[in-house]
């Protein structure tokens, strides 16, 4: 009698099993990187709104004061701290009209805003993170741990940071920068003037911004804003309350490399402290270039690759040059 046939399961192969692993590893190696794009695009959208946020909040800061907003101090005591001539930077004047009107109205502005200033709970203003003032694509905790290494009195404090900075435009600001002070238009190293005449672009480092008709150049050909990363530039680290913090110009090509513990940094102009006509320049963590705001309030991402004195026009209020495509 012919014995009936035994039912067996057939299992995978050894090397079918490898080849379906090596199938699904193809799989996720493609995968990966859409999706990290996919995330970096999101943030970078993100990183793009804050600044829409900030460019309507200067306009209506306008519409109210009639002057854009200017970081307050009134004296070159920039170690000296606590200072009663030190109220902030030109982010604390945006408060009100960010949605921040209550850390506003407990901030300290008889003495030193951004050294003495605490919340209710006594946590220090100073280390408050404000994600309106993040780019979230950056490679920080949103906070500097110890201070700015430039003034000893922040030393051990968490100091909240910002991914924005208003624009001195093509400012003198020795050494290093390529273009500084182009149009002769901002001889003033920093801006250290409360001369109107002697800064380029729509603030200075003392208590000066301008109005929007000191703009001669046109809003939309003149930059307000750009982003900025704190792990290049030693003034940023006192955060988005400093006022000794968030200015910066177009003398250096976007993104030239001053950030500390990066390749290539560390020496010569690419230092992220000392040699401030390069470290306070614009700069992104995106690839290409960085977010700037237009004074008409327009955000605008340009190019790395940017010609250098189409950079100064747009850096320049008044330079009376027509600005080219960028």
């Amino acid at each position: 009698m012919p014995q009936p046939h035994s039912l067996r399961q057939r299992g995978f192969t050894l090397i079918e099993l490898l080849v379906v692993i090596a199938i699904i590893a193809v799989l996720i190696a493609l995968l990966l990187p859409a999706v990290q794009q996919a995330r970096e695009a999101a943030r970078r959208s993100q990183c793009k709104n804050n600044l829409k946020q900030l460019g309507l909040a200067l306009h209506n800061y306008h519409d109210t004061t009639n002057i854009l907003p200017c970081t307050i101090h009134t004296d070159f005591s920039w170690g000296a701290q606590p200072s009663s001539n030190h109220k902030g930077s030109w982010l604390v004047r945006l408060l009100p009209y960010l949605d921040q009107a209550p850390m506003y109205n407990n901030l300290n502005f008889v003495g030193d805003t951004e050294y003495q200033s605490a919340l209710p709970s006594g946590q220090q203003a100073h280390s408050v993170i404000i994600s309106a003032f993040i780019c979230p694509s950056d490679d920080h905790s949103g906070v500097w741990a110890n201070g700015s290494p430039l003034t000893a009195a922040d030393d051990g404090q968490n100091r909240a940071l910002s991914n924005y900075s208003a624009s001195m435009g093509s400012q003198n600001n020795s050494p290093c920068g390529t273009h500084n002070n182009y149009f002769g238009t901002g001889p003033d190293v920093r801006g250290d003037t409360l001369d109107p005449g002697r800064i380029s672009g729509v603030i200075g480092h003392l208590a000066w911004a301008a109005r929007l008709r000191d703009i001669t150049d046109g809003t939309s050909n003149t930059i307000a804003i750009g982003e900025v990363r704190p792990k290049c530039e030693a003034h940023l680290r006192a955060g988005w309350v400093g006022f000794n913090a968030l200015y910066t110009g177009t003398g250096v090509a976007i993104n030239f490399n001053t950030c500390e513990g990066t390749p290539g940094s560390g020496s010569g102009c690419n230092q992220f402290s000392g040699q401030w006509g390069a470290s306070q320049g614009f700069k992104s963590i995106h690839v290409g270039g960085a977010h700037f705001v237009l004074c008409d309030g327009s955000v605008r991402f340009i190019s790395e690759n940017v010609d250098m004195v189409n950079y100064q026009r747009l850096g320049d209020r008044r330079d009376g040059q027509p600005v080219t495509e960028f």
